[in-house]
């Protein structure tokens, strides 16, 4: 009776073992190894609503008017290197919404150059449509909890150290309070042929 508990007891173990996803030092070191971490910030909401987004030529602009603090903003993302103003021919062409239109909806007579309409525009760089800009060094720093879900399949919790920008003082005090990026991560892991690995990455916005 005592062996078959003994036994018992070992197969249970064994049991839990084989569904309890990666051990944290597997995780760590995989997610070191694989994962490109997230060092963005957003900008405030209010902030994205004054600039002008100028799709087919990737130009962000800043009306003369009804943008009484963008242009503090958008300067102090040109100093912090963020983005590049666009060249003065640009300033001088007329806007995407207009030269996108007919002469015979919008005469030659009543187009405006850009540099009418807009203060100033800067390059549209990635992520910056949505008030994303890069402001941080991170890394994985150490994992908090492994959930298995089943016996494939585990979600990894980890901590990341964040090493903010000093430029991001200027950004926040031009632009308002900056969404910082997060102290924590969540990534997702498979169990396949050759052990725990990270799962793929799906892209949602994907067709």
């Amino acid at each position: 009776m005592k062996a078959w508990r003994t036994l018992g007891g070992l197969a249970l173990l064994l049991l839990a073992s084989c569904g309890s996803g990666p051990s944290k030092s597997q995780a760590f070191d995989a997610i070191q190894a694989n994962v490109k971490e997230d060092a963005t910030c957003t900008l405030p909401v209010g902030m994205l609503t004054q600039l002008k987004m100028q799709h087919t030529t990737k130009g962000v602009c800043v009306p003369k008017e009804g943008a009484p603090t963008a242009k503090p903003c958008i300067d102090a993302l040109v100093k912090a290197n963020v983005t590049h103003r666009m060249s003065e021919a640009y300033m001088l062409a007329w806007p995407d919404e207009v030269s996108a239109t007919s002469l015979s909806s919008v005469p030659a007579y009543d187009r405006r150059a850009r540099d009418i309409t807009y203060s100033t525009c800067v390059e549209l760089v990635p992520g910056l449509r949505e008030g994303r800009f890069n402001c941080a060094d991170v890394r994985a720093e150490k994992v908090i909890k492994v959930t298995a879900t089943d016996d494939t399949h585990a979600e990894v919790r980890y901590e990341r150290a964040i090493t903010l920008r000093p430029t991001l003082v200027a950004i926040e005090a031009a632009c308002g309070q900056i969404t910082r990026p997060p102290g924590e991560s969540t990534v997702k892991f498979v169990k396949g042929a050759k052990g725990w690995e990270l799962a793929p990455v799906v892209d949602e916005a994907a067709p």
